[in-house]
């Protein structure tokens, strides 16, 4: 009869696990998630949203002619024509003239509409109606307190139907920062010879485990 631990078995027994291991957690068996470091610490990070906010803010402001500063400059003289409208240029003078214009600040920021009312060549008033869009990003960042090593320690026994107790120890487990899990325990195992009496044996045991992410 052929011997059951064969290179050729141990083989097949690690493929089918690495198999399970990648079907049930894909990308690894400690697959890392998004991290940020804080303070030199790296946490990781559960959720991360930016909202941003626009409030159009509306303010319109008038000034008077007298007091927009103005200075009047004369280049050359001018000679005035002998034959002109006298009527005409007297109305000119007094009419009112509006100007308007509207001034598009950059990055979709808003308006600036400007209006001056001129006469007798002077501006009687000037108003700025600006609607300016207040931006607020608001950005949400919640983390995971960085993992730590956790150390446990407890009792452990085995029962059956011949011996009772068929074991009993103690043992300490190592819970690491990645989800590693190494367990280590001492104790002895208690075997009955005739039903009365039997024999105590002294053992020690060590175990490892990883962490498998289920998909959901």
């Amino acid at each position: 009869m052929k011997k059951f631990v064969t290179f050729k078995n141990i083989a097949i027994v690690a493929l089918i696990i690495y198999v399970l291991l990648q079907w049930f957690n894909p990308g690894g068996v400690m697959p890392g998630g998004r991290t940020i470091t804080i303070d030199g610490k790296k946490y990781e990070v559960i959720k991360h949203t930016i909202d941003t906010v626009d409030v159009i803010k509306t303010k319109v402001v008038t000034k008077r002619g007298e007091d927009i500063y103005h200075e009047v400059i004369v280049e050359k003289e001018i000679k005035i024509p002998v034959n002109v409208d006298t009527i005409a240029i007297i109305n000119d003078f007094y009419s009112k003239v509006l100007y308007k214009d509207v001034l598009v600040l950059p990055d979709s920021l808003g308006t600036v509409s400007v209006t001056d009312t001129i006469s007798q060549n002077r501006i009687l008033s000037r108003t700025f109606d600006a609607k300016v869009r207040e931006r607020t990003i608001r950005e949400e960042l919640i983390v995971k307190e960085p993992a730590k090593n956790q150390v446990y320690y407890g009792l452990n026994a085995g029962f059956n139907k011949e011996d009772y107790v068929s074991a009993i120890g103690a043992g300490i487990i190592l819970k690491t920062k990645k989800d590693k899990i190494y367990n280590l325990n001492i104790g002895v195992n208690n075997t009955t010879i005739d039903g009365i009496n039997g024999t105590l044996s002294p053992f020690i045991g060590f175990g490892t485990y990883w962490k498998i992410k289920l998909k959901k």
